[in-house]
């Protein structure tokens, strides 16, 4: 049996998936684009502490700022969606200075780590190799950078100082994305080229036993804030870029990946 999250559904072949998903493709995209995704849909992990490595995306390091990674592009979650390059463009240009960096979502007085007027949006193309991933290409990310003094949650603060690992996520709602479908079927003409354009681009393909379909976002918004948290779906984005702890053999972080895949999957 084959398992559709985005229906919440089985089905026998995959030929009856793929019929269930283009009978179902116009509702699928609306409530995808409906929802605001928080702590449990989020699109990318990580925490950048880069006070001590040069990254070429990013010349001028500032020892007296932190650097968390909210979202990146060109990598399949298991959530099933790809965040394209250009597709936090414009919410990274209008949203800086207005969103807050917070603590596992909530939108609370003691759960803030920094208020929006001191929250800059940074929107940097990394090499894979930036962010400890052995993966070919680059990666568009979106960073906050933060002044360490403008921190106002210690405990967060006594976290990174000690080197804890902490991951990011982002809350946010698609604008524009499209169904990716690996089906040479005619009716399958649009989802089949958006397939074969953005299926090369997806770095971590490998982690994938096979990847029959997908949607590619095309443009989302970042809605009120970026967290700290302590999970994620997307273990793309290190805690130390460039550092060598982070440079792991690419085995371990797939397993993880797929582990994680699965759980989603069955108990979706």
């Amino acid at each position: 049996m084959i398992k559709c999250a985005e229906l919440n559904r089985e089905f026998e072949t995959k030929e009856l998936l793929f019929r269930a998903l283009r009978e179902n493709k116009k509702t699928i995209i609306a409530n995808k684009k409906s929802e605001v995704k928080t702590k449990d849909n989020k699109s990318v992990i990580g925490f950048m502490d880069m006070r001590s490595h040069t990254v070429k995306a990013i010349p001028n390091l500032d020892d007296d700022y932190i650097y968390p990674v909210i979202s990146n592009t060109n990598y399949l979650d298991s959530h099933g969606d790809v965040h394209l390059d250009g597709s936090m463009n414009r919410t990274a240009k209008n949203q800086s200075g207005k969103v807050y960096y917070v603590a596992d979502h909530k939108l609370e007085v003691d759960s803030v780590i920094a208020m929006p007027k001191d929250v800059e949006i940074l929107l940097e193309t990394c090499d894979w190799s930036d962010l400890g991933r052995n993966y070919k290409g680059t990666t568009e990310a979106m960073i906050f950078k933060i002044a360490k003094t403008n921190i106002i949650h210690d405990k967060f603060m006594g976290m990174v100082s000690k080197g804890n690992d902490l991951q990011n996520s982002i809350r946010m709602m698609y604008v524009d994305l499209a169904m990716a479908v690996n089906s040479q079927d005619p009716e399958f003409k649009d989802e089949y080229a958006t397939y074969l354009e953005v299926y090369p681009k997806i770095a971590n393909k490998d982690n994938f036993d096979g990847i029959d379909y997908f949607f590619a976002v095309k443009e989302l918004k970042i809605h009120m804030e970026g967290s700290a948290v302590l999970f994620g779906s997307n273990d793309a984005t290190p805690n130390n870029i460039g550092s060598s702890k982070d440079t792991q053999d690419k085995s371990e972080p797939e397993k993880s990946l797929r582990e994680r895949q699965l759980e989603y999957f069955l108990n979706t």
